[in-house]
């Protein structure tokens, strides 16, 4: 531990940090010393920005512990967070390979340095401050967590505070620690089996998770009682730091329970009964949604048991938006849930109305149009197909101004885009939503050109656009269209040899068929191209072009699996109709995992890309090789 005195006595010029030279750092340092609060909350900005710069350390972190562990004894303020920056700081995985003198890294350096002053600061445990008493409950638990030993005094210290701290949280917090650095298990045991008997909610709740943590799912029943009866409450105040290694109390709550879906939702509902407080019932079961198959009929039930907890507009609107994302799923929703959403999507909150409108849309709600509202943009794109939609579908693509339009026109059918024509073309003219609009152009019967003069025209000018994925969307619906496709073959071999994402253009390339040949060489070419969007792209033209599966089946299986680029290539093998057989063991598991394996999206896909995966796989296997 160093002094601010001893500042000056470091060659901070010749030390680094995330933005190059340490020389700000004394100054920084300094800054802790201050009276006035909000020059210290800027200095601990600067310094999580330059020696702890998301997640790395750096040499000149090394030289900063021992001055930031003298500023969390002698800070006026904020010592909890001086606190948490050591911490976190030591809370890094140490490389194989040093990166420094060649004994150590950085990494170990800044843990064995913090490991250091954790004994000094061991006083900071009976802190008359809980925000500060919290922190250092973790900062003595980073040698049960970490690879430091555990600093002399701390178990001692940590079971007084569980036995006799004021504050429900702080005893807690010791407990949990107490079962990562006592060395004597069975007494680590027995605490925890006393204190899940005894009379503080907090204190079994932080009992029963160190249980469910050793157990793994599925879960003890008692244990998730607990969690059900005691966990419904947030942690009061803002101080629920994290442990190393482990996180909070509530990413912990969240990964275990979303880890065993049959008691995450049991606790889900448990704590919606209770009030949803701060929406943690309703994004519970969100999340399990998000990470499980076949959750969604229970999933929709608990968000829809939620919808009255709400505490604003905004939160109600979330949770509505949840359901519209999980009710396709459900085969035949409840017609309370049905009733709720119609009683919503009648409101004058705009977000409210309109989640509540898409998730009747997507459930095949026909009041979704016939309700006394005006249907939402994004209703209206999951109704396409129903003709009572067509009026108010013109009136949005009228509309400069509608949000979601270029999903609207995502959705629409070429049969619908044929009784639209005059205002697409309109909206390609004024390029709004403009690239889809050219792409779906070309789905029309062709004798829109005849019928509609001035289609080929905008589409021409489009052509020349200095959008590159705009021109190679116009070209190949002029190509279609015109019947003539040596101006789109011009404008994508331009584009296929210069242009900036060659994988834009190669679905483009493929839309223009056996027309496309002079392509080919480019294609090929880029077979073999160092990117696996550019692969996929180039293996789907080719066999758009060709017709011929030999070239695009080997590139697609490779590239098949739970990406994006993943999905695509496998979509791909669908349409061409082709299953090698070395691909069936991947294809079962991609089909039959009861987890999703596709990474979430945001904003939220609907449907959901694991459904998209799933659904490409049971296709593929009911074909034979």
């Amino acid at each position: 531990m160093r002094p601010p005195g001893e500042l000056d006595s470091v060659d901070w010029s010749a030390s680094t940090h995330a933005y190059g030279s340490a020389e700000d750092v004394p100054e920084l340092i300094r800054a802790l010393y201050s009276t006035d609060v909000e020059q210290i909350d800027e200095a601990l900005y600067e310094l999580y920005g330059n020696v702890h710069h998301q997640g790395s350390v750096y040499p000149a972190t090394v030289a900063a512990v021992p001055f930031l562990a003298h500023a969390a004894l002698h800070s006026v303020a904020k010592r909890e967070q001086l606190l948490m920056l050591l911490v976190v700081m030591a809370d890094q995985p140490v490389p194989e390979t040093p990166v420094t003198d060649g004994t150590r890294s950085v990494t170990q350096a800044v843990r064995e340095t913090v490991a250091a002053q954790v004994p000094l600061l061991l006083p900071c445990l009976g802190d008359p401050d809980r925000a500060v008493r919290r922190a250092a409950v973790r900062l003595a638990a980073l040698g049960g967590v970490g690879a430091e030993p555990v600093p002399p005094g701390a178990v001692r210290q940590l079971t007084d505070l569980f036995d006799s701290d004021p504050v429900a949280e702080v005893r807690a917090d010791a407990l949990t620690a107490l079962a990562h650095i006592d060395p004597d298990t069975e007494a680590a045991r027995r605490r925890e089996a006393a204190a899940l008997d005894g009379p503080v909610p907090a204190v079994r709740l932080a009992a029963a998770l160190l249980g469910l943590e050793r157990s793994g799912p599925p879960y003890p029943s008692d244990l998730v009682a607990v969690l059900a009866a005691d966990g419904a409450e947030p942690d009061p105040g803002e101080d629920d730091f994290p442990f190393a290694g482990l996180g909070t109390q509530e990413q912990r709550l969240t990964d275990l329970l979303t880890a065993d879906p049959h008691a995450g939702l049991a606790v889900a509902e448990a704590w919606v009964a209770e009030g949803d407080l701060g929406g943690r019932g309703s994004w519970l079961a969100d999340g399990i949604a998000d990470t499980w198959r076949d959750r969604e009929p229970q999933v929709v039930a608990v968000l829809a048991e939620a919808l009255p907890q709400q505490r604003d507009n905004d939160a109600l609107a979330m949770r509505l938006e949840a359901i519209a994302r999980w009710i396709p799923r459900v085969r035949e929703p409840d017609a309370d849930v049905r009733a709720i959403l119609v009683r919503h999507a009648a409101t004058t909150d705009p977000r409210v109305s309109a989640a509540a409108q898409t998730a009747l849309a997507r459930c095949g709600n026909p009041r979704a149009l016939t309700g006394s509202f005006e249907p939402s943009v994004k209703a209206l794109a999951e109704l396409t197909a129903d003709h009572r939609a067509l009026g108010p579908i013109r009136q949005v693509l009228r509309n400069a101004d509608s949000s979601g339009l270029t999903a609207l026109i995502s959705a629409l059918t070429p049969a619908t885009a044929e009784q639209l024509l005059p205002e697409l073309i309109e909206l390609l003219r004024t390029r709004r939503s403009a690239i889809p609009v050219a792409r779906l152009l070309g789905t029309v019967d062709d004798t829109a050109a005849v019928t509609e003069p001035d289609l080929l025209d905008v589409l021409a000018a489009a052509m020349n656009s200095t959008d590159e994925m705009l021109r190679a969307a116009s070209a190949a619906s002029h190509a279609r269209l015109s019947k003539d496709p040596a101006p789109a073959v011009q404008v994508l071999e331009l584009l296929l040899s210069g242009g900036k994402q060659k994988h834009w253009y190669l679905p483009e390339a493929g839309r223009l068929g056996a027309a496309g040949s002079p392509l080919l060489p480019a294609v090929e070419q880029l077979l073999h191209a160092p990117g696996a969007w550019t692969r996929m792209a180039a293996a789907e033209a080719h066999w758009s072009i060709t017709g011929d599966p030999e070239r695009a089946v080997p590139v697609l299986a490779e590239l098949t699996g739970a990406s994006p680029v993943g999905l695509r290539a496998l979509e791909a093998l669908v349409e061409i109709g082709a299953v090698p057989e070395e691909l069936r063991p991947r294809l079962r598991h991609l089909a039959w995992s009861p987890l999703r394996l596709m990474p979430v999206a945001w904003p939220p896909e609907i449907p959901h890309p694991d459904e998209r995966l799933r659904a490409a796989a049971l296709r593929l296997l009911s074909r034979p090789s």
